[in-house]
């Protein structure tokens, strides 16, 4: 794995940040608290989440979101990995946090937006799932826990400057332990300590088991007696079957003489079948014939009444105009009368004009005198014209008048017309009634006189039927009998079926369960061989397999820290070696030397040789390549010949990409590439330099 690019967003004094890492030494520069070591952490985080961490830690103070992406490759593809930060919110709305007794509380923040991208096809995951998905692609063969850190990443990759010499004061056991389980040997350990427990589990279940199997001599006791007692049973069980049958036999004749008989009933019922439906049908037939001869005198009264009413109504005669033409007339005339009205109106206004001139004797517009006979002429003109429109007028009036009584005449026709046409209906609709009960009445004296024929053979046959069915009541009492006798054969039958039965069931599973215990006999033996073959076999066997791993990996743990130490201090007199605990020892001139007898720069190079030795032997060991290396401040009180050392060590390693944090300049001649990192205004920034 090496790393191609981290970028940053809102992670602690970074806010907008791509860094493009190339193969070879790099070297992150700066001064203390400039955000070196946020990278690293960045690294971690995108990789594995937050382990037992807070997401307060790495989001930005005042930043409700962040994130973190790497691209890496890894197994020959391009693989990102994307994780982002959450500042949830609090009771109350509020976004960044709340006040606590006038503090201000920061709300807690969690994972988002988490997935990986390999050769551009991307895939979302929750943040447990994303831990398991880098383990797959970086080949970690390692628990899934996400409240902690990847042990085989913080051993083979990436040391953490509070890690680097930590390892030298730890407790023998812890250390060991440690070591242990970053190089998996703790499972050789779990691995005897299970088998243990197996062997322990296997003998108790055999011991169970054979206490199970004390009860195989009752049961084949008891099978045995059930044996010597079924055939008694079952020559009993023939004996009750062949009564049953013999019973049977007679209870069939006496069903085929109960179907003769009957058959006979049967025949005898039908002929005295419903004597009182009979009669009560002869009486509704009767009632029928009373009813129509009421309804037919009925009917014949009506249709007198009916016809008496038609005559009195007489002939009638239609008018020689209908209605529509009257009223056409009627209302011309009517026009003409308003036209003579307003014509006279006129008229007569004309005729006063002249006789007031002729009795004054002068027209009163001039005043000059009226000749009288030419005036007289006037008047007498005005007159006849006046009395030939009134007479016209008068004309008009009594035409108007007989067209009324017309209209009246043809209204009178039309009543007179409709009720005799109703009267006429009515009639024909009594005359059918009256011809409908005539022939309903016919069938009724019919259908009276069968039924009286029918009444007098049901009568003769009831007798007849009476003695069918006492015959066959026998019958039926004799049948009851002989079931009632084969029911309590057939009774003790299926009693003593039952008992066999139950015996039989009994006795398979006598026989299945002593065929079980034997099979648990055996299968108890089989267990306590296993049991004996895990303890005194198996779990010895991972034991020298657990001492000739560990011894292997101790031997080439002490190969490699005593190689690293030696080429950082160079005293001749001075060297190496751990016990079997892995606590570092220290010999001068074959004398021990207590560690904190040691210069500060001997410390660190005696820490940095045991974290690059347990580097390169978990890398080996979990078989995951050795293509990276990152070490957080591994310098810390070097001398310049130390650190001028750092570069040549690190390509002695065959790493394609090497990053190292730190605020030594010195280190600048070591490395192949720099990147320095500044803050300014409380951001940091980094910018890539020349080596």
């Amino acid at each position: 794995m090496i790393i191609k690019s981290i970028k940053l967003r809102n992670i602690r004094t970074y806010e907008e940040e791509e860094v493009r890492l190339p193969e070879g030494i790099i070297l992150f520069e700066g001064g203390i608290g400039a955000g070196k070591s946020t990278l690293l952490l960045a690294i971690e985080f995108a990789l594995f989440g937050l382990g037992n961490e807070k997401g307060t830690t790495l989001l930005s103070i005042g930043k409700n979101s962040g994130s973190v992406e790497l691209t890496l490759e890894t197994g020959g593809k391009e693989v990102k990995v994307h994780r982002g930060l959450e500042r949830g919110r609090r009771a109350g709305g509020s976004k960044a946090g709340s006040l606590h007794q006038g503090l201000l509380v920061p709300a807690g923040v969690k994972q988002s937006d988490c997935w990986i991208e390999v050769d551009g096809v991307r895939t979302s995951y929750s943040p447990s799932e994303m831990k398991e998905q880098v383990l797959k692609i970086l080949n970690y063969n390692e628990p899934v826990d996400p409240k902690a850190k990847s042990v085989i990443f913080r051993y083979a990759v990436y040391t953490p400057q509070e890690e680097m010499k930590e390892i030298l004061s730890q407790p023998p056991d812890l250390r060991l332990q440690t070591i242990r389980k970053a190089l998996r040997i703790e499972e050789y350990k779990i691995a005897m300590e299970n088998a243990k427990a197996i062997a322990s589990d296997l003998r108790k279940e055999a011991e169970y088991i054979r206490k199970g199997t004390e009860r195989l001599a009752e049961i084949q006791e008891e099978i045995r007696g059930i044996e010597e007692r079924l055939p008694d049973r079952e020559e009993g069980l023939q004996r009750l079957k062949a009564e049953a049958e013999m019973i049977e036999g007679e209870i069939g004749k006496l069903k085929e003489r109960r179907g003769s008989l009957q058959a006979e009933l049967l025949a005898r019922a039908k002929d005295a079948e419903g004597i009182d439906r009979i009669e009560s049908d002869l009486q509704r037939a009767r009632k029928e014939i009373a009813d129509l001869e009421k309804k037919i005198e009925t009917g014949k009264k009506r249709l007198e009444d009916l016809q008496a009413r038609i005559k009195a109504i007489g002939p009638i005669i239609e008018p020689a105009m209908s209605e529509d033409e009257v009223e056409g007339m009627l209302e011309e005339a009517k026009a003409r009368l308003s036209g003579y009205d307003k014509e006279l109106g006129r008229l007569k206004a004309d005729l006063d004009n002249v006789k007031t001139l002729v009795m004054k004797g002068y027209c009163p517009t001039c005043n000059r005198a009226i000749d009288g006979a030419e005036y007289a002429a006037h008047l007498q003109e005005a007159e006849a014209k006046y009395e030939k429109v009134r007479m016209e007028r008068q004309k008009t009036a009594e035409e108007i008048r007989d067209l009324e009584r017309g209209r009246k005449e043809i209204a009178e026709y039309a009543m007179k017309k409709g009720q005799l046409n109703g009267l006429e209906a009515t009639a024909s609709e009594v005359e059918d009634g009256i011809f409908d009960a005539q022939h309903r009445l016919g069938e009724a004296k019919e259908r009276e006189k069968e039924l009286s024929e029918r009444k007098a053979r049901a009568e003769g046959a009831a007798e007849a039927y009476k003695a069918v069915k006492r015959e066959c009541e026998e019958c039926e009492a004799q049948i009851t009998k002989k079931e009632k006798e084969r029911d309590g054969i057939l009774s003790r039958k299926a009693a003593l079926e039952k008992e066999i039965a139950v015996e039989r069931n009994r006795l398979a599973d006598l026989k299945a369960e002593a065929e079980r215990l034997e099979g648990e006999r055996r299968r108890a033996e089989r267990l306590g061989l296993h049991s004996e073959w895990l303890v005194k076999y198996f779990a010895a066997a991972l034991e020298r397999i657990e001492l000739t791993v560990m011894n292997a990996v101790r031997r080439e743990f002490e190969e490699e820290f005593s190689k690293w130490f030696s080429y950082l201090v160079e005293d001749p007199s001075k060297g190496v070696r751990i016990d079997e605990d892995f606590t570092p020892l220290v010999t001068q001139d074959s004398y021990e030397q207590d560690v904190g007898n040691l210069s500060g720069g001997e410390r660190t190079s005696l820490a940095l040789a045991y974290r690059l030795a347990l580097n390169r032997v978990v890398q080996r060991n979990s078989r995951i390549g050795a293509d990276l290396l990152i070490l957080d401040e591994p310098t810390d009180g070097f001398s310049k010949d130390q650190i001028g050392k750092m570069g040549d060590l690190l390509r002695e390693l065959g790493l394609r990409q090497a990053v190292i944090v730190s605020h030594e300049r010195e280190l600048e001649g070591a490395v192949d590439h720099i990147f320095r990192i500044q803050k300014e205004g409380g951001r940091s920034k980094v910018q890539a330099g020349s080596s």
